[in-house]
């Protein structure tokens, strides 16, 4: 838990305990001048079943019941008292109570920590007990990533006192968070465990460059934890590697289906906060859209340009109003209004559109696209010749064309930007790329200057025809913006395998060598305005590495492999396959 608890330190910090990368408040951004004295307990307190969990209270000193924010972590080192959180003491002092309690096993507090598994059990006690408290007027849960999975969990079956929800960065659906297409995502779940596990490990040094790389690369993946941490078993991380089917039971039992049926039972409002570069994006935004018409009615999404810590990228846009929307000041004025104030909630859907630095208010998003813009992939070579010409134009695929590359596991294509990087933190979001042609086994495609700015909004998807000579292997894409000195910086990316093809949730499929098949496969939504006279770089490769596990061109489970070998990739750019990018907008 070394790297995490660092973390929760960091975000301590922050004035509002929340998020550690916005700048102290200032007090004219709050609804709520400090008004109130001050004090702290600190307490273990029973779960109903013997396990006593350290929780922490920062209060205002009133007799009249108070409103109380609550906020469950697995990561507040145990020297570390609510007492020395400014951000908490603002809370109280504005009338708004702020509770910590610490997970199972962590903080001071008993038992043994297991991620996930005694979340509802231990939540719902801490909400029941803060329900019977006559000192207690009204809650709100809040918190980001664990902390938002501690809200989540209990969110069907909350105490009548739970009034409200602000939750950041945690997805319902623990599939889509940790697979694509059977690929796992190494860079967050495989350096979580190894940095998260409680059992005696030897954790080994993890290089800045290139952290855990070598333990990613580990084969079989199913015995990583015995082979390289000291030769103790994780189990929970030997199952998230080795159920990769979506359709699988295990992600639709105990804790991971429990999570995945809440939101349509959520009556409570709720302001759910996504970033377009955490790597919960895709989970976050779901849990929004799955609330049932009557509570989505009242709650909100906002959808900024950050990563998981609240970070944005890119820069190279110079954003002035990436920040206009701050979370902290946001969480502290929305659950104020309610608590205190007794607003009503009202709907609002708020989403950065990056290069035009301005924030979207909308009906809903992500939304179904009905006008796009197809570019196609051809074997006509740019005058330099480093790259191939991307075309609006479907005339110029020429007869029998296409494109080839060798793809070796054991010098993947290694990730550079990224939608769910987290550990790589040197090159998640959305970073200046290499030059086209730095690597054999990336086919780059180039497009004319676009003529007039043009806004994308939603999933790009990619239609690809091709075929190689094994029995599995994985295809990617990355689209980019080329800036007019050469620079280009990723806007999203997309990965799928032929096990998985066309339906990323379904069931293993087999495959024959040498078959031509054609895959349609997404990235996640985006809202990204592409300036007048800047172009569209597409990126074909077989690996992104660390932010999917290397694909070794053996079918199977990918941890349960024991060795690799090279794909040889044919990619159809003809009339008959017309290999292709297709490009929602605004």
């Amino acid at each position: 838990m070394r790297i995490l608890k660092v973390i929760f330190l960091a975000l301590c910090a922050s004035p509002f305990s929340a998020h550690a990368q916005y700048a102290p408040l200032k007090t004219e951004v709050l609804c709520a001048e400090p008004s109130y004295a001050v004090q702290y307990k600190d307490t273990l307190l029973d779960n109903g079943n013997g396990v006593k969990l350290r929780t922490q209270m920062c209060l205002p000193v009133t007799d009249k019941p108070v409103p109380v924010v609550v906020m469950r972590t697995p990561y507040m080192p145990e020297q570390l008292k609510i007492s020395s959180l400014p951000g908490c003491k603002q809370y109280a002092e504005r009338g708004l109570g702020y509770v910590i309690q610490h997970c199972r096993g962590t903080g001071g507090s008993e038992g043994q920590y297991q991620p996930n598994i005694y979340e509802r059990e231990d939540g719902l006690s801490l909400a029941k007990w803060l329900d019977s408290q006559k000192w207690v007027s009204g809650i709100s849960l809040t918190g980001t990533s664990y902390m938002g999975l501690t809200c989540w969990i209990i969110a069907d079956i909350l105490p009548e006192k739970v009034k409200c929800i602000h939750l950041h960065h945690y997805g319902v659906d623990r599939h889509l968070s940790a697979y694509n297409s059977g690929l796992f995502r190494q860079d967050i779940l495989t350096s979580w465990s190894i940095d998260n596990a409680k059992e005696p490990i030897s954790k080994p040094f993890k290089d800045p460059d290139q952290p855990y790389y070598e333990q990613m690369q580990h084969m079989p993946q199913e015995t990583m934890d015995v082979d390289r941490l000291g030769g103790v078993e994780l189990p929970w991380y030997r199952d998230w590697i080795t159920h990769t089917d979506y359709t699988d039971p295990y992600w639709h039992e105990g804790v991971w289906a429990t999570l995945r049926s809440i939101p349509e039972k959520i009556k409570v409002p709720m302001t759910v906060v996504a970033g377009h570069f955490d790597h919960h994006n895709e989970g976050t935004i779901l849990g929004y859209e799955l609330l049932s018409p009557e509570t989505k009615a009242k709650s909100r999404l906002i959808v900024g340009s950050w990563n998981h810590s609240f970070v944005t990228t890119p820069t190279v846009h110079n954003p002035v109003r990436d920040k206009d929307v701050n979370i902290d000041a946001d969480a502290f004025n929305w659950m104020y209004g309610l608590l205190v104030e007794g607003k009503e909630p009202q709907h609002e859907v708020l989403v950065y559109s990056i290069g035009q630095d301005e924030w979207l208010n909308l009906p809903e998003w992500p939304v179904v696209q009905y006008k796009k813009k197809t570019y196609y992939l051809t074997a006509q070579r740019q005058q330099n010749g480093k790259h191939w010409i991307l075309t609006t134009d479907s005339k110029m695929l020429k007869k029998k064309a296409v494109q080839q590359f060798t793809y070796n596991p054991n010098n993947p294509v290694i990730s550079i930007g990224g939608e769910t990087l987290f550990t790589s933190e040197k090159t998640r979001g959305s970073r200046v790329q290499p030059e086209m042609g730095y690597r054999n086994d990336v086919i780059s495609f180039l497009s004319a200057p676009v003529e007039e700015d043009i806004t994308i909004d939603g999933k790009i998807k990619a239609v690809i025809s091709m075929s190689t000579d094994v029995d599995d292997t994985a295809l990617t894409f990355k689209v980019s913006e080329v800036f007019p000195d050469g620079s280009a910086y990723n806007i999203r990316s997309g990965i799928t395998t032929l096990a998985y093809r066309n339906n990323r949730l379904g069931a293993r499929q087999t495959y024959t060598p040498g078959t031509v098949v054609e895959l349609t496969f997404e990235a996640l939504p985006i809202v990204w305005q592409i300036k007048k006279g800047h172009r569209i770089r597409i990126d074909i490769s077989s690996s992104n590495f660390p932010e999917y596990s290397i694909h070794s061109n053996y079918a199977g489970i990918w941890s349960k492999q024991t060795r690799n070998r090279d794909a040889h990739q044919t990619i159809y750019v003809d009339p008959n396959h017309q290999s292709r990018i297709e490009i929602p907008l605004r």
